[in-house]
C-alpha cells in the first residue's frame, strides 16, 4: 500500500480523532496549499472505512461486528503478472455482508493481447474481450462497486496490488482498503495439507467449477471465507479482530506456539 494515508490510519488505530483534528492532520498531508474539502473528498473515496459520529472520526472496522462488516471478496485475471505493463483480463466481485450475497460484480475487459498461456489457462481469448468495456470504464465500475468494504481475496498480495497499481495508473488513485487474504486466514482457523484455492476447493467439499474464472474464483473464495468463520475462536468479535488474526504477525506466532506445542507433544511420548 502507498504511503499517503498510513500515518493517519495509525492514529485512527490508536484512539478515534476529533474531527477537527482528523482534518488538520488530513491538510497536513495534502501539503501547504491543499484545500480541505478537496482532501475529505479524497479519503472518502480512498476505500478507508471510516465512522463519524459525535464530532469524532473512527476506523470502522474497530466498532463494527463481523456480520455487520461489508466484506468485498475478488478475483481477477490479467494477461500478465506485472501491473506496469500488463492488465485486468476479467475481474470478479462478491459483496458479502449479514451473512448474505447482497450483490455481485463480473466484466470483461477490453484487451489487446493475450498471451496463449493465458487462454489455456483461463479459457479468455481474444474473441471473447473484442466488445468488452475498456479498462478505465472497467476500473472505475469495479472501484464504485468495492467502495470502502474490506478487500479480501484468495493470495490477496496479487489481486490488491495489480488492481490498486491498475487503478492509480488510469486516473482514480491507489486503494487503501483494508486487505484480507483468505490462505492467511484459513491456515489460522483450520489445518489442511495444502491452502490453494484449487486444493480448498476439494478439501472443504466445495467442488465449485471452472477455476481460473474471475467470479467463479470468487465463489469458491469466498466459500472458504465462509467455512473460516464457523471455526474462529470465540474472542473475535469485530472485523478489526478479523484483520488481526489474518495478519502475519498473528500468523508467525501462531505458527511459533503450534511448532512448540508439537514439539512438548513429542518430548513427552517419548
Amino acid at each position: 500500500m502507498p504511503k499517503r494515508y498510513e500515518s493517519l490510519i495509525a492514529s485512527l488505530l490508536k484512539r478515534p480523532n476529533s474531527l477537527n483534528e482528523f482534518e488538520s492532520k488530513l491538510c497536513q498531508i495534502g501539503g501547504l496549499f491543499t484545500d480541505k474539502e478537496s482532501e475529505l473528498e479524497l479519503i472518502k473515496n480512498s476505500g478507508i472505512p471510516l465512522w463519524y459520529e459525535y464530532d469524532k472520526v473512527y476506523f470502522r472496522p474497530k466498532l463494527t461486528e463481523l456480520s455487520e462488516e461489508s466484506y468485498c471478496i475478488i478475483d481477477i485475471e490479467t494477461n500478465g503478472h506485472d501491473p506496469k505493463i500488463h492488465q485486468p483480463i476479467e475481474i470478479g466481485a462478491i459483496l458479502y455482508q449479514k451473512g448474505k450475497v447482497q450483490k455481485t460484480f463480473s466484466t470483461f475487459v477490453f484487451c489487446e493481447y493475450i498471451p496463449q498461456s493465458i487462454t489455456e489457462l483461463t479459457g479468455i481469448s481474444q474473441e471473447m474481450l473484442k466488445d468488452a468495456p475498456p479498462i478505465h470504464q472497467a476500473l472505475e465500475a469495479f472501484k464504485l462497486f468495492l467502495g470502502d468494504s474490506i478487500f479480501v481475496a484468495h493470495n490477496v498480495l496479487f489481486d490488491f496490488s495489480f488492481l490498486s497499481n491498475s487503478l492509480n495508473r488510469h486516473g482514480f488513485g491507489y486503494l487503501y482498503n483494508p486487505t484480507l487474504c483468505t490462505i492467511k486466514l484459513a491456515q489460522a482457523t483450520f489445518s489442511a495439507p495444502k491452502y490453494s484455492l484449487a486444493f480448498l476447493n476439494e478439501f472443504l467439499g466445495i467442488y465449485h467449477s471452472p477455476l481460473h474464472r474471475a467470479l467463479e474464483d470468487s465463489k469458491v473464495a469466498l466459500e472458504i471465507f465462509k467455512y473460516c468463520l464457523k471455526k474462529l475462536p470465540k474472542n473475535i468479535h469485530t472485523s478489526y479482530d478479523l484483520l488481526q488474526l489474518a495478519s502475519s504477525q498473528f500468523l508467525k506466532g501462531y505458527k511459533k506456539q503450534r511448532k512448540t506445542r508439537s514439539k512438548n507433544a513429542i518430548q513427552k511420548l517419548s
